[in-house]
């Protein structure tokens, strides 16, 4: 595939869905050969409720009573109920269960939107002052609790930073573009684009995700490997805090002490608002190819992986799917055709069986060099039992990466759950922690339930490591609080997993809520309190997200 630049989703005038992923007029259905997949292995679901919008009592709230008095906030402000109830949940399994049955435990009390710093800083000053919560909203897209309003906060007013948004300058001697936390992935690569630049950051939420957002949870873009992650691409960012402000300069390296960009990097809100950030760009590159190979087993594309980065091939993408998470990916693309048949059977005699695994790679540049990345990385795999498979895979996947997400809501609708979790681990700890988190998963959610079916690629490998995403399905109970707690249970058991064989708590969806209890124990005791420090002097009245990051209580089944 060759490439010169990825097109803009046009996703200013859409309209979000109340109860689930993205747009509304976007869909991924699930296959027919994927549910006949998982009904043989978890047995026949219930469809699982929508919300129904028409029905929302306009007069009442899910949480059964009014929104508190508000002060004068110093900005546009919203308490409709709609408003309120589309900022009250991020997009986790637990946020969608409790959106679609209409269960949802807190709504804020107000919307507030700021346009400016001096709104910004209004708003603060008055949260400090009245004991109000605030919460900072980007593209709501969370799946750690990040964004929901604690049940046991004071009143809660979300603040929605869409005010903050867009191209302030680019530096084309210097490669720097400043731009607004609040600029989505589309409107953000729209703006670059036009004048010939690319940031290179495509996480999976890039349609509905922000620039503020990904600094705040540290994000990965699926082609970190090539681009970095969000925190090598940030040169300098403005922090408001009810404290104050920093304002960090964009250099391109400096030894004038700690680093206090990567201490905002990832601070969830916690420590203050980001507001804009200067980031460092490329030019678009004329060629983007992603091809396909199978390898034997997981242990050979494993081994392959790690020659490849370890090696030097300077790719821009590499991903390794588990032989299940193959499977489906064939059962899904092939079905069981004749084609599929013959399919199979040419590579069984290439040495590919059952339990072959996908390999994904991907290059950009020039096509000279793109051409010599792809030609370098069929030599270092060859040895590992590598079989090429062309384009066809690559293009299939570019086209449908961000539809991805849209799955889940298919499946919900005939009564499966699906839900995901992502690890980062040193090379050496890779298959120890691949098969704790895999058995932690595979059991079963509850009385009379199958095996879970647990999915897993290899992704964001670096020289020393690389991170694990798993993905599992389960029958998803019709009761919201049945189906929540089977949640929870696996989600402690398999953060349970992770930290005990090495793993991080999270490579790229961040702390929020639902990892915080879990925090000292990676960051230790006296790191956690030098980050408790900081946000006791940037907000010392606990304003800003009191319940990520820094909170020790368990919110999962909140």
């Amino acid at each position: 595939m060759h490439s010169s630049k990825v097109i803009p989703s046009a996703s200013k005038n859409r309209q979000l869905r109340l109860d689930g992923w993205g747009f509304v007029d976007e869909h991924f259905a699930a296959s027919p050969e994927l549910l006949a997949w998982l009904t043989e292995r978890l047995g026949q679901p219930e469809p699982f409720p929508s919300f129904d919008d028409s029905a929302f009592d306009p007069a009442a709230t899910a949480d059964g009573q009014g929104p508190a008095a508000l002060p004068e906030l110093g900005c546009a402000t919203s308490n409709a109920p709609l408003d309120r109830l589309a900022h009250a949940r991020g997009r986790g399994f637990p946020d969608l269960v409790r959106l679609r049955s209409g269960t949802v435990p807190r709504l804020p009390d107000a919307v507030a939107r700021p346009v400016d710093d001096g709104e910004l800083e209004a708003l603060l000053a008055t949260g400090d002052r009245e004991g109000l919560c605030l919460i900072p909203w980007g593209g709501g897209t969370s799946v750690t609790g990040g964004v929901n309003p604690p049940a046991d906060a004071a009143p809660v007013v979300t603040v929605d930073l869409a005010g903050f948004s867009g191209l302030h300058q680019l530096d084309e001697i210097s490669g720097l573009a400043t731009l607004g936390a609040g600029t989505t992935g589309p409107a953000l690569e729209a703006a670059l684009q036009t004048q010939g630049w690319t940031l290179g950051h495509f996480p999976q939420s890039w349609e509905l995700s922000t620039l503020g957002g990904w600094i705040a949870t540290r994000s990965a873009g699926q082609e970190s490997l090539g681009m970095g992650r969000i925190e090598d691409l940030v040169a300098g960012l403005d922090l408001t805090a009810p404290a104050g402000r920093m304002s960090l300069p964009a250099l391109p390296a400096s030894a004038a002490g700690p680093d206090l960009r990567q201490l905002v990097l990832g601070s969830e809100g916690r420590f203050g608002i980001i507001t804009r950030a200067t980031m460092r760009v490329r030019r678009l590159p004329a060629s983007q190819r992603v091809e396909a190979a199978l390898v034997p087993d997981w242990a050979s594309g494993v081994a392959a992986a790690r020659a490849l980065v370890q090696g030097g091939v300077p790719l821009q993408l590499l991903r390794l799917s588990d032989a299940f998470e193959t499977q489906v990916a064939m059962t899904v693309g092939l079905g069981r055709s004749r084609f599929a048949t013959l399919v199979r059977g040419w590579l069984k005699l290439r040495g590919i069986g059952d339990q072959a695994c996908l390999m994904l790679l991907g290059a950009s540049g020039s096509h000279r060099h793109a051409d010599a990345t792809l030609e370098a990385a069929r030599t270092v795999t060859r040895p590992h039992g590598s079989v090429w498979l062309g384009a066809g895979p690559g293009r299939h996947w570019l086209a449908d990466r961000f539809r991805h997400p849209y799955l889940r809501d298919s499946l919900f609708d005939v009564g499966f759950g699906t839900e995901t979790l992502e690890t980062a681990v040193p090379w050496s700890g890779v298959d120890r922690l691949y098969q704790a988190v895999s058995q932690a998963l595979a059991e079963p959610g509850g009385d009379g339930e199958r095996p879970t079916p647990v999915l897993c690629h290899l992704s964001h490998p670096y020289r020393d490591g690389v991170s694990l995403y798993f993905t599992v399905f389960f029958r998803c109970p019709q009761n919201p609080d049945v189906a929540v707690e089977r949640w929870a249970v696996m989600k402690r058991r398999a953060t349970e997993a992770i930290q005990a064989a090495g793993g991080t708590l999270s490579h790229h969806h961040g702390i929020g809520a639902w990892h915080a209890p879990w925090f000292p124990h990676e960051a230790n005791a006296d790191g956690w309190q030098v980050l408790r420090r900081v946000a006791d002097t940037l907000d010392p009245h606990n304003t800003l997200n009191p319940h990520v990051l820094l909170d020790r209580t368990d919110r999962l089944e909140a």
